[in-house]
């Protein structure tokens, strides 16, 4: 039953307040302060909207219209009641209207004809089920998550589930939403259907599912019996298993119907993937796999889409020697178990071979320019190939396919700064592959410099050649392009250039490996640009009136300045002078000679290449 709420002066009561829409309200009392209420003598006036006109109502005549509004749209209004006599003038309350709908929930199915929800809703404060739909409301739940209520009922059978949301202070009238359930005495074997690999870190588990039950998928590594929880799986019929890795492990799959209120489960018969590689040798593709054989009938190994034998469950392995070279074959394992469930592997693809491998590749160049390389090499003219296969790796690492070329030379745009190495292999004519060529690292140049400007020089030894690096090279130039210098040729692999140069701040260097063996391509390192420091000049002391010639006016000087202001100050932080045209100072301000004093100095200015520099510092004026 409602209770019955004041209005805002306490002269009037309503039913209620807060409800869904459409919500009803009912005036039921308009003399609840004593004052007489609405009569027919002085009837009332009443007004449910503010956007619509005030009724004249009194209790004997009003009639049920009156004292009684219905509101259709969600929203909050002010229902007020105007009472004749000035003294007591208008009461009013406030109508709340929800828009909320029917909440949401799911039902879970649990064994001894037992059924368990989960309110999934949050719109409400409070839910109200009634489990059998027949307008007892059975329990009552807060919102909040992961909300549940059980329920037993009397027999297993059909069943409609009712849930009614309510807000606080709120009539029980949302509209509620009602789902057929149907309670079982015992929970039922889940049906497996599949099990297929997807690709090489991905598994899907196919099955029947029943609505309202929830399953649980678990997962064996390389086993058919340490099975941990892997999903919880509910509304759906399949289940993907990914970041696997399948062609390093099989992986074993159960699915249990989960009964929630007993947390016990009902398990299916396992079903595993397979880790399955396929070998190929001469005149014969060898196949071979690890599963377990829990459960499988028989091994079906198909080529090429059709089947090719069957094997008996125990089988790990099968050579087809009924290969024809150049041509691809692709293989796929699926085994059989009972009724009718398949474990199908991922497809292995190979092209048959039946000669001895070419000549792998032993001398490869590589030629450095801006941020690609430039790889050539030399193959046995024995042997002809339609393409060849470029491996990188970063120093260090393990190599993987970079690309495809079909000349003996590739260009890898994306080298950067460098730091990988590549290796060389190829396919003759029937599919023979040569082993893996040498591996070729180009040249690294690096560079460094001191507070003297002397740039010191050191490089990687260039490998990919059979007889190795006869001399080193290294040049150096001041513009891109430009006629480079030879500064050294030999065997090792760091240099110190220390020739000071006050005219270029830039200076490019590059590194030519010539080899050992006769008609193999030079190799050449990266280019390296180093940027020299400005170096500054200037004496701590200077003398004015000196006899002697030297130091006779302060100077700040040094190479590779474009432009510079020099300023000056004295001990009180006044400017005593100021040159942004290379001049000296010579102790006066003004025309005025400044007595011997420190005096601070700054020097503010670019370099050859436009950045800018500053640097500070004192100098003491002597004139005694």
């Amino acid at each position: 039953m409602a209770q019955p709420y004041n209005s805002r002066l306490g002269r009037f009561q309503v039913d209620q307040i807060r409800g869904c829409a459409p919500f009803t309200v009912n005036i039921t009392n308009t003399n609840l302060s004593g004052n007489g209420g609405c009569t027919s003598g002085l009837p009332c006036f009443m007004q449910y909207d503010s956007s619509i006109p005030p009724s004249q109502c009194a209790a004997t005549t009003c009639g049920q219209n009156l004292l009684q509004a219905t509101y259709t749209q969600p929203g909050t209004y002010k229902l007020s009641v105007t009472y004749p006599s000035n003294a007591t003038g208008a009461d009013d309350i406030i109508i709340t209207v929800d828009p909320y709908g029917p909440p949401t929930f799911d039902i879970y199915t649990c064994a001894g004809d037992q059924v368990s929800i989960n309110i999934t809703d949050k719109s409400y404060d409070k839910y109200n089920i009634d489990f059998n739909n027949d307008g007892t409301v059975d329990k009552t739940i807060p919102s909040g998550n992961n909300q549940t209520a059980n329920f037993t009922y009397g027999a297993a059978g059909n069943y409609n589930i009712s849930v009614q949301g309510q807000k606080v202070s709120a009539a029980p009238n949302c509209t509620p939403k009602v789902q057929s359930f149907t309670a079982l005495n015992a929970l039922p074997i889940p049906i497996l259907k599949s099990l297929s690999a997807i690709d090489a870190s991905t598994l899907k588990l196919a099955f029947s599912h029943q609505i309202n039950i929830e399953y649980k998928g678990e997962i064996a590594f390389n086993n058919a019996s340490n099975f941990q929880v892997y999903q919880t799986l509910y509304a759906v019929d399949t289940m993907i298993a990914a970041n696997l890795g399948v062609d390093a492990n099989y992986y074993c799959f159960r699915l249990s119907s989960f009964d929630p209120c007993a947390n016990t489960n009902v398990y299916s018969p396992p079903i595993c993937s397979q880790k399955f590689s396929l070998a190929l040798v001469s005149s014969s593709d060898q196949l071979a796999w690890q599963t377990s054989s829990t459960g499988i009938n028989s091994i079906n190994v198909n080529r090429n889409n059709s089947l090719l034998t069957t094997l008996p469950a125990t089988s790990t392995s099968y050579n087809d020697n009924a290969v024809v070279c150049q041509t691809k074959y692709c293989y796929q394992l699926i085994g059989n178990y009972a009724s009718g469930v398949t474990s199908t592997s991922l497809t292995k693809c190979g092209v048959a071979f039946n000669s001895t491998p070419p000549t792998p590749i032993t001398n490869t160049s590589a030629v450095v320019n801006d941020s690609q390389v430039d790889l050539s090499w030399v193959q046995d003219p024995a042997f002809t190939t339609p393409t060849y296969n470029v491996f990188r790796a970063a120093i260090g690492e393990s190599f993987a396919i970079k690309d495809v070329s079909t000349s003996a030379k590739y260009t890898d745009t994306d080298y950067g700064t460098g730091g990988y190495c590549y290796m060389i292999n190829y396919t003759d004519n029937c599919n023979n592959k040569s082993g893996n060529g040498l591996v070729s690292c180009p040249i690294r140049l690096l560079a460094g410099l001191d507070h003297l400007n002397n740039v010191s020089l050191n490089w990687s030894d260039y490998k990919g050649w059979n007889q190795g690096v006869k001399t080193y090279t290294l040049q150096k130039y001041f513009q891109p392009g430009q006629a480079p210098q030879t500064i050294y040729v030999g065997p090792d692999s760091t240099f110190s250039d220390s020739q000071q140069d006050q005219v270029n701040q830039v200076v490019y260097y590059k590194v030519t490996a010539t080899a050992n063996e006769n008609g193999i391509a030079a190799s050449v390192s990266n280019e390296v640009k180093v940027i020299k420091h400005i170096s500054l000049s200037y004496p701590t002391a200077f003398n004015p009136e000196s006899k002697v010639g030297a130091n006779r006016a302060f100077f700040v000087k040094g190479f590779y300045v474009s432009s510079m202001k020099l300023q000056v100050f004295d001990r009180w932080g006044s400017l005593v002078f100021v040159s942004d045209k290379d001049e000296t100072w010579d102790g006066k301000k003004d025309g005025t000679a400044m007595p011997d004093a420190t005096y601070v100095w700054t020097a503010d200015g670019m370099d050859f290449i436009g950045k800018s520099f500053s640097r500070t510092g004192v100098v003491v004026l002597i004139r005694k």
